[in-house]
């Protein structure tokens, strides 16, 4: 077990942004959390899943919307993501022993380790996708069958919900879109409440760690003026493109921020063009025009010094490097992509590991399939 300091946080969030892919939640309202709760006194500690006793239950908060939501003062004092978790410990009747954070991103791996810090848990160092990803179904308990009921949900205008059981993972994902996008603000989760003995591989383990380490690279690689490219390389990150955007697309729909940046490439990749379709996350790009990446590899922009950037702050004009990493084995099974690969966008197009796309030859994306509105 390893208690955080207020440098190790603050690297876990920078490097949770990266691998974030563009969503995630803003890492600027993850700081301002995590720095609240410092001044209060939070401990914040970090564990493995070994390390807890096996017949604990641990279960993940995080909060579900766009990236862009509306203003909405919370009537809870420590916000909906927290009190989502308590709600859930009432609900069942017995204290949870830990937190796991359910994707990697800017704020809700900060909200995890929040709750974790505030209600005197222990936060996991796993996740339950690698990544950040748009929609609940999108997490390693549903690829094993794992439900995520009984869950709560907590809206900031004060009401409480208890879902005991739901259809399935995708159902529940249309019921909390729905209720999110009628009251214009993100709400509160928590689900996932799995005894440790049930846990097994169901999630992506020491992902709070790797970002805590690929933080750290990015943030002394920037304090010494080093090469981004060649830091990100050296993490196991593809550069893919590196250009000025100069087309940005960018609106709500059903509860997401979707949309589309377009690029033209600079330096090494000056005369060719770059696009990236989005929602929340970065879920696929073309290079000239011919599909380059999808889901589930991660796609990812930064400053030309290497800073992270979610998508709400993508703007016309600005330079970025665009970075690509692998997915988490489980992902790139039939049933993963199946879940989250090509098709689930309307891709006419054959999932081709980011690790071997330069040494093959590259399909076109079918412009009958994908449109602006396939998201």
């Amino acid at each position: 077990m390893k208690v955080l300091d207020e440098a190790d946080l603050r690297d876990i969030i920078l490097g949770a942004t990266l691998f974030g892919t563009g969503g995630g939640g803003d890492p600027k309202v993850g700081w301002h959390i995590v720095k609240k709760t410092l001044r209060r006194g939070g401990e914040f500690r970090l564990a493995e899943l070994g390390e807890i006793k096996k017949g604990a239950i641990v279960a993940m908060p995080y909060s579900v919307g766009s990236l862009s939501p509306r203003e909405v003062t919370s009537a809870y004092p420590n916000g909906t993501v927290t009190r989502s978790f308590e709600l859930l410990e009432e609900y069942l009747g017995e204290s949870f022993a830990g937190v796991i954070a359910t994707e990697l991103g800017g704020a809700n791996t900060a909200r995890a380790l929040v709750v974790g810090a505030l209600l005197g848990k222990v936060v996991i160092d796993a996740d339950a996708a690698g990544r950040a990803v748009p929609e609940l179904q999108h997490s390693t308990y549903h690829l094993l069958g794992m439900p995520m009921t009984p869950f709560s949900l907590v809206t900031p205008h004060g009401d409480e919900l208890i879902f005991s059981r739901v259809k399935d993972d995708t159902e529940a994902e249309k019921i909390v879109r729905a209720i999110v996008s009628v009251i214009g603000a993100n709400v509160g989760v928590t689900s996932h409440p799995f005894r440790v003995s049930e846990m097994g591989n169901a999630v992506v383990h020491g992902t709070v760690s790797r970002s805590l380490r690929t933080g750290r690279e990015l943030r002394i690689a920037r304090e010494d003026g080093k090469n981004p490219e060649e830091v990100l390389e050296g993490l196991g990150w593809t550069v893919l493109f590196r250009g000025i955007v100069v087309g940005v697309e960018r609106r709500e729909k059903g509860g997401f921020t979707v949309g589309e940046f377009e690029l033209e490439g600079v330096e090494g990749f000056k005369n060719e063009s770059y696009r990236i379709a989005f929602k929340n996350e970065n879920l696929a790009s073309w290079r000239n025009g011919r599909i380059d990446v999808t889901v589930p590899d991660l796609i990812s922009m930064v400053t030309p010094e290497g800073v992270p950037v979610i998508n709400s702050e993508v703007k016309e004009g600005s330079e970025y490097i665009v970075v690509g990493y692998s997915a988490p084995k489980i992902w790139r099974t039939s049933k993963g992509l199946e879940i989250f690969g090509p098709k689930y966008l309307g891709l006419d197009s054959e999932y081709v590991p980011i690790e071997a796309k330069r040494g093959v030859k590259l399909q076109y994306a079918s412009a009958k399939v994908y449109t602006r509105d396939s998201f």
